[in-house]
């Protein structure tokens, strides 16, 4: 019983060890644009930061076709095309400027609408202790924040995206 009682006692505080809360602040993602969309890979300008194993985001920024007229529709979005298109993925393998995913890609993606692959942190626990933000819309990347966290998320400071 006293084994048993101290193996327990061991490996929780042993599993324990391992799932600290992680402090994060600032910017956390790495963004790149799209230049082209196979079934499941993409064509992006800079693999730079990007790992095998990765969580990605895959996002279409733009591209909506919006009434010009002067009249009551003005405005209103006459097709989306594919602008607001996303999906999580998992990065299986980069070769020079390629990344192909784990699986085939579900949405359809005009690159002319500006594409973005964002690198997604993933978590355990993490406490934001500093301010956490993301990258500027700069017209073809940024203006996104993404993590992922699967146990506890402790908000110490503010989420600023403004």
């Amino acid at each position: 019983m006293k084994r048993s009682l101290l193996l327990f006692v061991f490996t929780f505080f042993f599993i324990k060890g391992f799932t600290q809360n992680q402090n994060i602040s600032g910017v956390i993602n790495i963004y790149t644009p799209v230049i082209q969309v196979g079934c499941n890979n993409v064509g992006i300008v800079s693999s730079s930061g990007f790992s095998v194993g990765d969580r990605v985001l895959l996002i279409q920024m733009q591209g909506a076709t919006v009434n010009q007229t002067n009249n009551s529709s003005f405005g209103s979005i006459n097709n989306y095309n594919d602008c607001g298109n996303f999906e999580f993925a998992t990065i299986a393998s980069i070769s020079s400027n390629i990344i192909v995913f784990q699986f085939k890609i579900l949405n359809s993606y005009t690159p002319s609408g500006n594409i973005q692959l964002i690198k997604v942190p993933t978590y355990t626990n993490v406490n934001v202790n500093g301010p956490l933000t993301c990258s500027t819309w700069n017209g073809s990347t940024g203006g996104v924040l993404a993590l992922e966290v699967s146990g506890t998320l402790t908000l110490a400071s503010n989420i600023d995206v403004s």
